[in-house]
């Protein structure tokens, strides 16, 4: 009983104003200021209900639609690319109004639906033709084509009016005939070897685009070609230096060249040549001052010239036989001096068959310099005194015995002559009860005669 009693309450006091409400929903409204709706007491009581729920499904899906139809007209300036559609999609909602004023809710609510669906997928081909047209508008900047890009942006905006890179992509497209005929301006350069120039355009461009396709690129090509440029003078540099003679600035230059790429191969061919050059160079100038040292008998200096060249490549074999003939010239300059700065050595028979054969070996020497032959005429000139015999006049008491070192022993007499080679002499004399006397003379072709005799008694 209480149910029915809340079910009659329902029906007969709040369904007739939810049931009957005549006032319009739509632009359709009433068209007669009368309702088809059937009076309240003869709808059914569920029927009621499901007629009210029906009633405001569809008045939420119309109000959907009308949110929906705003953000479009907001958004995406639907008026410039699909008008008639929107009045199509408009009229189904039209139809649903007229639907809604007769109270057939349901029905109603599927126009509205219908038409929801619709104005959402109207608002989807904006969005993609938008997002179309900012792709084509992108890839026409990238292929610096200005008619393309402009088309693109012009039709992005025509879909949003007010959308900020849409707007940008049209600005730069406004630039891009500027832009083209700077970057032929730079390719121009580049051919020309012209790289200030180039990077000049390059500036320009940026300043006017930044985001200009490939600039970048063409930064960094000419920054190559730069590169290429100085790598080529350098080379040229070095290899000019290596002709010259000029082993440190051509070894400069082509370090310079391998700073900037350590297995630059004709950095490296470079390098090696002009260090071979230099120390080619190098042993030829101490070959010639050894040479030159020989000459002037500067025997100390020409052996140091010959160290450092063995030092440089010890398997040289002018260095090996340069040292060895300098040690072998100082070591008879030595011999030869020996004798020269003591001629008294001669009178002995084996220091006079070393100095003869000193001299063949000094006189045999063609290279000598001038000292050396200085030294050679004086020890020939020695020589060939030494070779002539010359008298020894000795002068005794007739009772000292008389002992010659390496000649021989004589009896005791008044006067004795010998015939010597000049030289240094050791002539003893011995008496018995007297002390022996000794005396060292340096026989000559005028020496004086020699008195011995022992007067000293032990």
């Amino acid at each position: 009983m209480l149910v029915l009693g809340a079910l009659a309450t329902f029906v007969f006091v709040f369904l007739p104003d939810r049931v009957v409400d005549p006032a319009p929903l739509t632009r359709a409204a009433t068209e007669s200021g009368r309702s088809s709706i059937p009076p309240a007491n003869s709808v059914a009581p569920f029927e009621a209900a499901d007629l009210a729920r029906a009633r405001e499904q569809a008045e939420a899906k119309l109000a959907e639609f009308f949110a929906l139809e705003g953000q479009l007209r907001e958004q995406l300036n639907v008026a410039a690319w699909g008008a008639d559609e929107l009045d199509r999609i408009k009229d189904r909602a039209s139809t649903g109004d007229q639907l809604f004023l007769e109270g057939r809710y349901r029905e109603s609510l599927d126009e509205y639906a219908g038409a929801v669906d619709e104005i959402v997928a109207l608002g989807d081909k904006g969005r993609a033709q938008f997002r179309s047209a900012m792709e084509d508008g992108q890839a026409a900047l990238a292929e610096l084509d200005h008619p393309g890009a402009v088309q693109a942006f012009e039709k992005a905006l025509a879909v949003r009016p007010d959308d900020r890179e849409a707007g940008a992509g049209r600005d730069r497209a406004s630039s891009l005939p500027e832009i083209v005929e700077l970057l032929r301006q730079s390719e121009r350069a580049i051919l020309r070897g012209e790289y200030a120039e180039a990077d000049r355009y390059l500036a320009e461009v940026s300043g006017l685009d930044p985001a200009t396709a490939g600039l970048p690129g063409r930064v960094a090509k000419v920054a190559e070609a730069r590169a290429a440029e100085r790598r080529r003078d350098t080379l040229s540099e070095g290899f000019g230096a290596l002709e010259r003679g000029e082993h440190d600035k051509a070894i400069d230059a082509f370090d310079r060249v391998l700073k900037t790429d350590p297995a630059d191969p004709d950095g490296l061919a470079g390098l090696q040549q002009a260090k071979q050059a230099r120390l080619l160079a190098e042993i030829d100038r101490l070959r010639v001052g050894a040479e030159q040292q020989e000459s002037e008998d500067q025997w100390s200096k020409a052996r140091a010239s010959y160290d450092a060249i063995l030092d440089i490549d010890p398997s040289l074999r002018f260095a090996r036989d340069g040292k060895a003939r300098v040690a072998a010239r100082v070591a008879l300059i030595e011999s030869m001096q020996q004798f020269i700065d003591d001629p008294g050595l001669l009178s002995d028979d084996v220091e006079f068959a070393r100095a003869r054969e000193v001299l063949a070996e000094a006189d045999a020497d063609a290279a000598g310099g001038p000292l050396f032959r200085a030294r050679l005429d004086e020890l020939r000139a020695i020589v060939e005194r030494s070779s002539t015999p010359v008298a020894l006049v000795i002068d005794s008491d007739n009772e000292t015995e008389i002992m010659i070192q390496k000649v021989g022993r004589f009896g005791p007499f008044l006067r004795h002559e010998l015939q010597l080679r000049p030289g240094r002499y050791v002539i003893v004399g011995s008496r018995d009860g007297y002390r022996d006397v000794r005396d060292e003379i340096i026989l000559a072709p005028d020496s004086e005669p020699v008195e011995i005799r022992c007067t000293e008694p032990i």
